[in-house]
């Protein structure tokens, strides 16, 4: 091997390394949902199968610890598509959860079930939180 493929191949796996580190060091940064207050456990997710519009994703969350719980935290940690809309709907996990949501408002039996906070990331990034 001659000196210009030498110095191509250290140069080329220096630059491998730093992307590795950056990916790690990025990923390590990621916020678990197991580490936010509030003991949050997802019961039921629905998302629209139409790839040719906004993606709309729902979720049912009981919360173990409602008076404590980080809501906000939580959904900022979902996953959310550009030009898509996130709604989280959260629910006292004594008062029991939907396990099916649907795509059509209100998305769950709101006569059996009851919503104690709601978190919504829009098309632009903008989110609302209501109780």
């Amino acid at each position: 091997m001659n000196k210009v493929n030498k110095k191509r191949f250290l140069w080329l796996g220096l630059i491998i390394l730093i992307v590795v580190y950056i990916v790690i060091s990025d990923s390590s940064l990621l916020t678990n949902t197991k580490e936010i207050r509030g003991n949050f456990t997802e019961t039921a997710f629905s998302r629209n199968e139409n790839n040719a519009g906004p993606v709309i994703r729902l979720y049912a969350v009981k919360v173990d610890s409602p008076a404590v719980a980080e809501y906000e935290e939580y959904g900022n940690s979902m996953p959310h598509t550009e030009h898509g809309i996130t709604k989280i709907f959260f629910f006292d996990t004594e008062q029991g959860s939907p396990e099916e949501l649907s795509l059509t408002a209100p998305h769950y039996d709101t006569a059996r079930y009851n919503a104690i906070w709601v978190y919504q990331k829009n098309a632009i990034g903008k989110t609302t939180e209501s109780k």
